[in-house]
């Protein structure tokens, strides 16, 4: 409303803009969301704010620092009191707290990756190694009704739902379990016939569905470069030789799990695997 009124006891738009270092455009924009609306408006078109408008915009001002919606201040704007005051910001806090938490997620998900690149980077190929592993559980998605093509991809997607909180990074590789019986077979047809997907879980997932148990002992691992499915019947012979010279009996099925895969080389020959099989002295 254009009125004529004394100025001097009035703001300027441009006043209260400096004295507030917020752009002038900033009140315009908090007239149009009727959150700050002027005094009056001057014959030649300047709006002009009161005192009162002044401390206003204070509070504004120091919500907007906290990231407060502004419908958030408007409602609290109109209703102010030190419990509405106590309740906007509780409700701020409570927010940081869930960004914090979240953050805290990704930031896990990052060392986790991290490792698992310092890892890979370290690795020892071709060199096989006897160690007691302490039990771990596995989330499995079943892959023995379906030999090859699209429906083990579909499977694979399926077990990364599952696997995987869908607000978070993937952080680790899934790997695949290969029956002894069919890995150490003369059919090269069986020879890299995975039957399940895996990812590692905690022992809280202990007695889940499609989680099992892979027991402590002792394990065979080796570390290769190159694809699994390429080089399946030679790890298979240097895996017997070694048993075989050591003594060992090979008691557990094959675990493979990608260490350097598709997310950082798109040369499959550059790929890192590692297989992991439980064994026994005879």
């Amino acid at each position: 409303m254009i009125m004529s009124k004394n100025s001097e006891s009035f703001f300027t738009a441009g006043e209260l803009a400096t004295l507030f270092n917020i752009p002038k455009q900033t009140l315009l924009y908090y007239d149009k969301m009727n959150l700050l609306t002027p005094e009056f408006i001057a014959e030649n078109g300047y709006r002009h704010y009161s005192l009162k408008q002044y401390l206003t915009l204070e509070v504004i001002v120091n919500l907007r620092k906290l990231d407060i919606p502004i419908s958030k201040i408007k409602e609290y704007i109109e209703n102010r009191d030190i419990d509405a005051f106590d309740k906007l910001l509780l409700e701020k806090k409570c927010e940081c707290d869930e960004i914090i938490e979240k953050n805290l997620k990704i930031k896990n998900s990052l060392n986790t990756v991290f490792a698992q690149l310092e890892k890979t980077r370290s690795s020892r190929l071709n060199q096989i190694t006897l160690e007691f592993q302490k039990e771990k559980y596995f989330f499995i998605s079943d892959l023995s009704k379906t030999r090859i093509g699209k429906k083990r991809i579909e499977i694979m997607a399926h077990h990364n739902q599952k696997a995987f909180s869908k607000q978070h990074f993937k952080e680790k590789n899934i790997g695949w379990i290969i029956n002894k019986e069919n890995f150490f077979s003369t059919d090269k047809a069986n020879i890299n016939n995975a039957c399940a997907f895996f990812s590692a879980v905690g022992p809280s997932h202990a007695g889940a569905k499609s989680c099992i148990s892979r027991p402590a002992g002792l394990y065979l691992t080796l570390r290769f470069k190159g694809t699994f499915y390429s080089r399946a019947s030679e790890l298979a012979q240097i895996f017997k030789n070694f048993a075989a010279t050591n003594n060992l009996l090979i008691v557990g099925d094959l675990y493979v799990s990608p260490l350097k895969n598709h997310w950082v080389t798109s040369n499959p020959n550059e790929y890192i695997n590692q297989i992991s099989i439980q064994v026994e002295y005879r």
